[in-house]
């Protein structure tokens, strides 16, 4: 037995050879791992490669950073654009609208009259006048009494059948007859009174 382990135990040829040849290969590779860490610990030691390959990756960095960059900025002038110019729209639509200029009369409340007689019926008119220009309510204060007198006046003419036949064109008739007549009553020069709205037309 103990010369069957013997047997055992020795190589052959062939295997000699395999055997050798792998701790060749073995020392090889580790001479060229040395070779490569001789290699690397040069170049960290000489400090110009390191600087020339860290100025290298700044410029390439840099670069890239600045195409980066260059390319949102021009996406972000696109929309900038757009805002402006409907800004300038909205200036041009404020300055068409004209600000309203009404001038507010206390409401009118008297009998109506048919041929000097009560007719048990009484009419509430509350007038706003559309004026010219801002300044003319001030012209409009200095003849308020005139004013308030005529269109009592205008009003006291009407016939009951006026007003229950024929509202619509009594209501426009009166509307011609408080322009003409507020309008004769102001100096020339200072605005003019451009229509009447009636907020309430009421006969009770």
């Amino acid at each position: 037995m103990a010369e069957d382990q013997e047997k055992d135990a020795e190589l052959s040829t062939d295997e000699t050879e395999e055997l050798e040849r792998l701790l060749e290969d073995a020392g090889d590779e580790a001479v060229a791992v040395a070779g490569l860490k001789g290699k690397l610990q040069k170049i960290l030691a000489n400090k110009k490669i390191l600087m020339i390959i860290g100025g290298v990756l700044l410029v390439l960095t840099l670069g890239l950073g600045f195409l980066f960059l260059r390319g949102d900025k021009e996406a972000d002038i696109i929309p900038v654009e757009e805002p402006v110019a409907e800004e300038e729209i909205k200036d041009e639509e404020e300055t068409k609208i004209e600000k309203v200029n009404i001038y507010k009369l206390e409401p009118f409340f008297l009998p109506l009259l048919n041929e000097g007689k009560e007719t048990g019926r009484f009419i509430s008119i509350s007038a706003n006048l559309l004026l010219s220009n801002r300044v003319l309510d001030r012209e409009l204060d200095k003849v308020l009494p005139l004013m308030r007198k005529s269109i009592y006046n205008i009003l006291r003419r009407k016939r009951p059948n006026d007003f229950l036949l024929k509202r619509t064109k009594t209501e426009e008739r009166i509307k011609q007859e408080i322009l003409t007549a507020s309008n004769a009553l102001l100096l020339s020069g200072t605005g003019t009174i451009t229509d009447v709205f009636f907020a309430h037309f009421m006969i009770k």
